[in-house]
């Protein structure tokens, strides 16, 4: 293997020169796929669950197009098969070279090696739609040069989106950080001895798992703490910090276990002879090859320094003390913006000998260019608060480096700032790694994404735009590099000012540089509008401006038809079959409601009549007698009123038999009248229990009037049969008007879109328990025995029939001993309906 900067490139291994006879795939994607992509073009897939090579989709081929034809190791994870795939450069990776072709394919939890299962659980999550995020500093083994080797990688994933934004497959892009991150932990064993150098270091070094439990140490560790290593082992970590470091300390190592941010922190240790010793600790997380995560410490014993500090800080040589104790360039400004001091790695990064920048200002010695971008910064330290930010590195040093820059404010006693100390580390290789994956994620997200695209890019200094073949001959464009102005003339004039503005918003700076629009086109050929989605994303320089803005665009007209004509045609055939449906549910409930309502005639008949009859008998046979104190006249009167009562009752018997048939006559019904007639036709049973009703004014309905009738007779007669011995019965009805949309809420069947008027018929019977609230409404199904209840059980179940044939809908709340209240849905229609 061949170490490229950040990149790994890897020598072909002589175990696979018999596979691999023809070099030449016969594939136009494969044809820059190196060895990997020649044994996928030799490889017959027609049994596997991708199907032959020729069946597989154009974005899977561009994707292993991209993959294969580059030096950074990278591996693809595809469909619902979960299929594997690498390129060349990946190949070190894998166990067993000489069985390489047989990886090609599998499923990647069984392709991939057994110490990369932490990378096998992260692509398990985000199949299944997991959150995506970078791995860092995962230890892992290769071949190099016919020899194991560790090295420390960095994944990158990214998600190969499908047309309707599901997930078809993950990218995954390896860099290896071992330049900068050291080998501390041995891949064998957590608890290994730490390698010879680090156990040679000045450095005390310390590594604890993750509840801070130590787990090894070096001599010199255990001599700035005055412990043997067998007694450190025993402890854990935060019993040696001093009690006022410790809170601080545990805050930075919580935030750096969870979210990966290494810290440097200055703080005390607790001696074993209980002296203190002050001391630079640098704190990493890292991770051995199982994916375990440990914390490493490294500590420098700088007491020393620290008690010359307090005497030098008066004198203005606080900062000598630090230098060179760590890789980083350190100095200190006075109140005047004026540089004091500074540590050689000031000089060898300026590339200056001795003093020559003492006494010159930031604006003399940077320049003007490089102090404008640092004032702002400077200008927030002065003021007192700390300052961080990072930035590239001045021209001034000669060298392309990009740094981390930290002002700390040194204020006197009265908390005055009278200068900066300034701690300026080199982080070029994390900006570069950082650049470099953040730009081949987006490359890649672009180019999974090219099937059937055109592509495109526009130079935002000149204004010209390149174009692909197929990009001009999807806008009717007669070159590939053209003003960027003949582009967007093109665009519709009701889109022109959507577009522009998206397009010219990626570009300011500050931006995410991401630019997406949907819109329409007059083709510049045949002037026939298409349909286009366009992608892209701006690039910026070191100092934020916008350079390059490139994409991709995809003609979309004829998926945009299609998918009207599809909603047009699935939103007919949605109405067609609502209709037939719609009918057929009226055919049914019409010979449903015929054969109900031939037994409710039958019931009416023989139970309705009986009542007014009983009270003729009663007042006639109190006439006979001649022994009532009531005055004849009186109760002659009664005859007559319940004659004619039952003259009505007969009439409406008529007209009830009429709605066997399937047309209805509805007319309109006070509702008020209903209830004072039935009210009045239980004269003797209300005077005997003396019950009371209360009503407000009832709505007049469009309804069958001997209907409303049995309705509210077999509603009242329940409430004066169904209470408590010595209890008076007590009715109230009250009802208001509310919209199909409430109604709605407390039907489960559809209903009519009009207002609806909400009855409520309250009394305080015996009730019921709230699993009868159902069963009450079935057809001669009775809760109590016939001896304490006399009835039939069909009364309730008339009661939700009339109502459903007015297109209604009824139900009924109760507790047991508390009585009931049923609530009753009629359909305020107007004055004439047809009921087809």
């Amino acid at each position: 293997m061949e170490n490229c900067e950040n990149c790994l490139i890897f020598d072909a291994p002589n175990q696979l020169e018999v596979y691999l006879e023809d070099p030449v795939p016969e594939h136009l994607f494969l044809t820059n796929g190196g060895e990997t992509g020649t044994m996928i073009a030799k490889r017959d897939w027609s049994s596997s669950p991708l199907g032959a090579i020729e069946q597989w989709p154009e974005r899977f081929r561009a994707t292993l197009a991209i993959m294969l034809s580059s030096p950074v190791p990278m591996f693809v994870v595809w469909g619902k098969a979960a299929a594997f795939f690498y390129n060349d450069a990946f190949r070190p990776f894998l166990a067993d070279s000489s069985a390489q072709p047989d990886y090609l394919g599998k499923e990647f939890n069984k392709a991939l090696p057994s110490e990369w299962r932490s990378v096998s659980d992260s692509l398990a999550e985000i199949l299944k739609g997991g959150s995506v995020k970078s791995e860092s500093n995962i230890v892992l083994s290769l071949t190099r040069s016919g020899k194991a080797h560790q090295v420390y990688i960095t994944i990158g994933y990214s998600i190969i989106s499908s047309q309707s934004n599901g997930i078809e497959g993950v990218f995954a892009t390896c860099i290896e950080n071992s330049a900068v991150i050291p080998d501390i932990i041995a891949s064998n064993s957590v608890r290994s001895q730490l390698n010879s150098v680090l156990m040679q270091s000045n450095a005390g070094i310390a590594q604890a798992d993750i509840k801070g439990r130590v787990v090894e140490v070096n001599d010199r560790y255990c001599q700035m703490l005055g412990y043997s290593r067998e007694e450190i082992l025993k402890m854990n970590l935060g019993e040696l910090t001093h009690p006022d470091d410790l809170d601080r300390n545990m805050k930075m190592l919580q935030d750096c276990m969870e979210n990966g941010n290494d810290f440097l922190i200055t703080k005390r240790y607790v001696c074993g002879d209980g002296s203190i010793i002050w001391v630079n600790n640098s704190i990493s997380i890292v991770m051995d090859g199982h994916g375990q995560k440990y914390i490493t410490a490294i500590a420098i014993d700088i007491t020393a320094e620290k008690e010359k500090e307090e005497k030098l800080l008066a004198s203005e040589a606080h900062l000598q003390l630090l230098r060179d104790t760590v890789p980083a360039m350190i100095f200190y400004l006075d109140q005047h913006q004026r540089y004091v001091t500074y540590n050689t790695v000031f000089k060898d990064w300026f590339s200056i000998q001795g003093e020559e920048a003492v006494g010159k200002t930031v604006r003399e010695f940077l320049g003007e260019a490089a102090y404008a971008k640092t004032f702002p910064h400077l200008e927030i330290a002065y003021a007192g608060q700390q300052e961080k930010y990072e930035m590239f590195a001045p021209s001034r040093m000669g060298v392309k480096r990009w740094l981390s820059i930290v002002y700390t404010p040194h204020k006197d006693r009265d908390g005055k700032v009278i200068g900066l100390i300034v701690h300026a580390t080199d982080i070029t290789q994390s900006k570069l790694t950082e650049i470099a994956l953040r730009e081949s994620e987006f490359k890649l997200q672009s180019a999974v994404d090219v099937a059937q695209l055109g592509t495109w890019s526009l130079d935002i200094a000149t204004g010209i735009s390149t174009v692909s073949r197929r990009h001009a001959d999807m806008f009717g464009l007669d070159g590939t590099v053209i003003p960027s102005e003949k582009v967007r003339a093109l665009i519709r004039p009701s889109d022109f000012k959507r577009v522009t503005q998206a397009f010219f918003a990626a570009q300011k700076e500050g931006s995410n540089g991401s630019y997406e629009a949907e819109y329409r086109i007059i083709h510049g050929h045949s002037g026939k509008e298409k349909v286009i989605h366009a992608v892209g994303q701006t690039f910026f320089d070191e100092q934020g401006k916008a350079v390059l803005i490139s994409g991709t665009t995809r003609d979309i007209t004829i998926q945009k038809e299609l998918q009207l004509a599809l909603e047009n045609e699935v939103a007919l055939q949605t109405k067609e079959l609502a209709a037939a449906n719609r009918e057929l549910e009226l055919s049914n409930n019409a010979l449903q409601h015929s054969n109900e309502e031939l037994a409710q005639f039958a019931y009416v008949a023989s139970h309705d009549l009986q009542e007014p009859l009983r009270k003729i008998q009663i007042f006639a046979q109190m006439l006979q007698d001649g022994n009532s104190q009531r005055d004849p006249r009186t109760i002659i009167e009664k005859i007559a009123s319940s004659a004619a009562r039952m003259s009505r009752l007969i009439t409406d018997l008529l007209a009830f038999s009429r709605l066997i048939k399937p047309e209805k006559s509805l007319q309109a019904v006070d509702l008020s009248e209903v209830v004072q007639n039935v009210w009045n036709d239980f004269e003797l049973a209300v005077i005997e229990k003396k019950a009371v009703i209360a009503f407000e004014k009832l709505p007049v309905l469009q309804a069958v009037g001997l209907q409303m009738n049995q309705l509210f007779y077999n509603l009242v007669s329940n409430s004066l049969k169904f209470i408590n011995d010595g209890v008076s019965p007590q009715i109230a009805i009250t009802s208001v008007l509310v919209s199909s949309e409430e109604a709605a809420r407390f039907s489960s069947s559809p209903i009519l879109n009009v207002n609806y008027c909400h009855i409520s018929f309250s009394d305080n019977g015996i009730g019921f328990e709230k699993d009868h609230e159902d069963q009450i409404f079935e057809i001669f199904k009775r809760l109590h025995i016939q001896t304490i209840y006399p009835g039939s059980g069909i009364g309730l179940a008339l009661c939700r029939r009339i109502v459903i044939n007015h297109q209604g809908f009824m139900y009924a709340e109760s507790k047991e001993g508390q009585g009931s209240t049923f609530h009753i849905y009629l359909p305020d229609l107007p004055a004439k309906i047809d009921e087809a």
